[in-house]
């Protein structure tokens, strides 16, 4: 049967909290401080919003970076590989140095440097930090344009990405 979205809120709800995520079995006011999003799909501006939460350094504990997710066209399948190790290493820094908001980006793509699909990307960096132990430190924002459908969208979330803005479709639109 179809889903009843006003009898089944909970089960229907979009609401997401992004942010790094505590221990479950411990409660402790550090766990509550994540932002609450309404939709996944973000727009230009909330994206701004995101990047940019921690400028005035009134909220410690929310920085957030940047990564280019593009790589060099006139390489091979291994430069492709090559910039997702550099990508992965990138984040470990960035994660070092307290940020916890990060932005995967292909939005400066050019004739010399070629965007990195992005659910390649989102499950590549998902799996190296679940590695790496520090996945629930860190959300993973993606800021595409190769997203042009709902499936596109649910694909990325199920692949680790915490919200999605599809600039491109958006500025199609």
């Amino acid at each position: 049967p179809p889903l009843d979205a006003i009898r089944e809120e909970i089960v229907t709800s979009l609401y997401s909290n992004i942010g790094p995520e505590g221990n479950l079995l411990d409660t402790t006011p550090a766990q509550c401080r994540q932002v609450v999003l309404p939709f996944p799909v973000i727009d230009n501006d909330e994206l701004a919003k995101i990047q940019h939460i921690n400028d005035d350094g009134d909220l410690p504990g929310f920085q957030a970076g940047r990564v280019a997710a593009l790589f060099d066209v006139d390489g091979d399948g291994d430069a492709l590989a090559d910039r997702l190790d550099e990508i992965c290493a990138e984040i470990d820094a960035m994660i070092e140095e307290g940020v916890r908001f990060v932005v995967l980006s292909d939005r400066d793509s050019d004739h010399m440097r070629a965007p990195i699909p992005s659910l390649l990307l989102t499950g590549a960096v998902h799996h190296h930090l679940v590695r790496q132990k520090t996945r629930t430190k860190v959300s993973l924002i993606i800021e595409t344009g190769d997203v042009r459908e709902v499936h596109h969208v649910a694909l990325l979330i199920g692949y680790g990405a915490a919200a999605v803005n599809p600039y491109l479709a958006m500025e199609s639109v």
